[in-house]
């Protein structure tokens, strides 16, 4: 088993300032066109962990084909005290946590990806917890193919208007109010069920979840490449709406 980074330690070892318990979620979209893997999985449990908060807790929910298909793979909840002998509590508790997750494996790739109906799903989760601090990260390119709503990203993405009607109609229009919405996965790229995907789509796509999410509640939107706490230059935003 690999030994925790030093920063972990250093961080969680020391006196740190105590701040209010987090509800974080990532919903990770593991299909034939995204991208969100065991990997990346792996690196937002990590960046969690680097900022810890007692009480806390860290759940990775996948989108699945519907919405009362989602399914929660991993789960990090951090204990509200840790008594005598904290110290060597904390070591030991995320050495257990660092070998929970190098064993995390995900199952194959659906070819179907509800989004909406698993933000959905999600979004209940969040306004149930009583959390102060409530987090959702959206490791998705946003290509909706859902029976559910009967609509196929990847071969025609709808104007925002008929998508959000769809949602709202379906009674599946998430309550983002309050949450921290962090979203990154969104490429550009073709992928195996849309090898001629144009940059008309790409913007048709941005236009039409910005219409939701609005909806929703989320004053500003951001569409990434990559994890805003990834350092690299492809991290920065792809579009942004301010509104």
């Amino acid at each position: 088993m690999r030994s925790l980074p030093a920063v972990f330690l250093a961080v969680f070892l020391a006196c740190g300032r105590r701040s209010e318990p987090r509800e974080t979620i990532k919903l990770c979209d593991h299909t034939t066109s995204s991208r969100c893997d065991e990997q990346s999985v792996r690196r937002a449990a990590h960046n969690f962990l680097k900022n810890l908060v007692p009480g806390s807790r860290f759940t990775v929910i996948t989108v699945a084909c519907t919405s009362d298909q989602v399914e929660t793979v991993y789960e990090i909840n951090v204990p509200t005290r840790w008594g005598s002998g904290a110290s060597q509590k904390r070591r030991a508790w995320l050495e257990a946590e660092e070998a929970h997750l190098e064993g995390l494996r995900l199952r194959r790739p659906e070819r179907c990806s509800g989004v909406i109906g698993s933000i959905w799903r999600v979004s209940r989760l969040l306004q149930e917890s009583e959390r102060p601090v409530k987090e959702l990260l959206v490791d998705s390119d946003l290509r909706e193919v859902s029976p559910e709503l009967g609509f196929n990203f990847e071969k025609s993405v709808p104007s925002a208007e008929a998508f959000l009607a769809r949602i709202k109609e379906k009674g599946l229009l998430p309550d983002l109010r309050g949450v921290r919405l962090v979203i990154y996965g969104v490429h550009d790229d073709a992928s195996p069920d849309s090898r001629r995907w144009t940059s008309q789509q790409a913007a048709d796509l941005r236009a039409a979840w910005s219409a939701v999410f609005r909806a929703a509640g989320v004053e500003r939107i951001e569409f990434r490449a990559i994890a805003p706490w990834e350092k690299s230059d492809s991290a920065t935003v792809a579009w942004s709406d301010p509104r």
